[in-house]
């Protein structure tokens, strides 16, 4: 099908300094497979190229462009439907009154598009990369319940793990699902690729409510397995278990959307601090203890960090479906402070933990994160609600909670090896 409709004839596109596309013809539509209605005025040229090329290529294409007056290379450029193909792009300033205003494409094809990726389409619907927002917490809560109570189960260990993934899976797709069904795909413009979700559906590749009922099934599935494990360790893990469900599915999901209400940086710090790390202590250890408390609240405040700062670039996407999260509702000179408070906290709990909750002295190892925390601080002071400049402060963001993490589950491992 992409082969019928793929043009060999030189295919101009002309967008804005932000890289909203402002002027897109039949055979940009015959070439891309976007119609007009889709493109103009609401869709980022980034939307054109294979995504690892998002954070790089264009940014520096659009760069030398404005410094050189031209950009020229062979590059590989990407079909509404996820077919790739290869082509000569060329990049223009476009100049008016003495002021660049935009820039001009010119997109030559070298040949056919490849076949249509569902599988992967499929693949990158469920935003695997983000998994280590649950696995972390999951071997944290392990290794603490190892520390302080002596108790591991292999078997049971491995069915929280499996479980956390799952609704973690769900929790993406239907995230999706239901911002596809809400027009905030649509509204999204900017390149940046730690924001604005998946944006899978709106290729039309994969159909919506098979889609939904995927999400639906991983939540099912995990609901199942926390189902069985209640069966085993008692009734405190089940209050857990359908919080943390229901906010899996109920984040932008009907009737809660905690998200548009300001309530879902909250539930998800919740959901992937308390809720994963503490449900995982008590499958193992059978109670709850404040040091292990301590280590959930450090671990959720970091995650609700990574969500806080990936909904800045959203905010006019957001702004224009009632999705009211708390950084919409902020704005951004505000959030940028609170972002700060959240990020030094979950630190600073760990230092409170040592002094008075019991916590072991070697989860202080989690410090050594402390400076990667920072950089995305001050990358958002600097960039503020700029979706492009914001990119490295994202990434930023993602890579401190995992060194911290990791920080913190070398810490606890260090210390099941001193002697009592």
């Amino acid at each position: 099908m992409a082969a019928t409709s793929f043009t060999a004839e030189t295919s101009v596109i002309v967008c804005d300094m932000q890289g909203t596309v402002q002027k897109y013809e039949a055979d940009a539509e015959a070439l891309f497979g976007w119609t007009r209605a889709e493109v103009l005025g609401k869709m980022n040229v980034g939307s054109f190229h294979v995504p690892r090329n998002v954070p790089t290529l264009v940014p520096r294409l659009l760069r030398e462009a404005s410094v050189n007056g031209k950009f020229e290379e062979e590059v590989t450029l990407m079909r509404k439907d996820g077919s790739t193909f290869r082509a000569v792009l060329s990049v223009y300033p476009v100049i008016r009154d003495g002021q660049q205003v935009g820039f001009m494409g010119r997109t030559r094809p070298l040949g056919p598009p490849t076949a249509v990726p569902v599988g992967r389409l499929w693949f990158q619907a469920l935003r695997a990369p983000f998994l280590i927002a649950s696995i972390i917490p999951v071997l944290v809560g392990a290794l603490a319940a190892w520390q302080i109570r002596s108790a591991f189960s292999a078997p049971f260990f491995l069915l929280c793990l499996v479980g956390a993934v799952f609704i973690h899976l769900g929790a993406n797709m239907a995230n999706d699902a239901w911002d596809f069904r809400s027009g905030n795909d649509a509204n999204v413009h900017h390149l940046n690729p730690f924001a604005g979700g998946g944006r899978v559906l709106i290729r039309g590749v994969i159909n919506p409510k098979a889609h939904l009922a995927v999400a639906l099934m991983f939540l099912s599935l995990g609901s199942l397995i926390g189902i069985f494990l209640v069966t085993q360790v008692g009734l405190p893990l089940l209050w857990l278990g359908i919080f943390g469900v229901a906010v899996a599915y109920s984040y932008v999901g009907p009737p809660l959307r905690l998200a548009h209400h300001g309530l879902g940086e909250i539930a998800v710090g919740i959901e992937f601090g308390p809720v994963t790390v503490l449900g995982t202590y008590f499958v193992l250890a059978r109670t709850f203890d404040l040091p292990a408390i301590i280590l959930s609240l450090s671990l959720g405040l970091l995650v609700a960090g990574i969500l806080w700062i990936n909904e800045v670039p959203d905010i006019p996407a957001d702004s224009a479906v009632g999705k009211r999260t708390l950084v919409v509702r902020l704005g951004v000179p505000r959030a940028t402070a609170v972002f700060g408070g959240l990020v030094i906290a979950a630190y600073a709990i760990l230092v409170l933990g040592v002094i008075v909750g019991g916590l072991t002295p070697w989860a202080l190892v989690a410090l050594f994160g402390l400076p990667l925390a920072v950089k995305p601080i001050q990358g958002l002071r600097k960039a503020g609600a700029d979706p492009h400049a914001l990119i490295p402060s994202n990434a930023g963001m993602i890579l401190a909670t995992m060194a911290t993490g990791i920080l913190l589950i070398l810490g606890l491992a260090l210390q099941t090896l001193v002697p009592r």
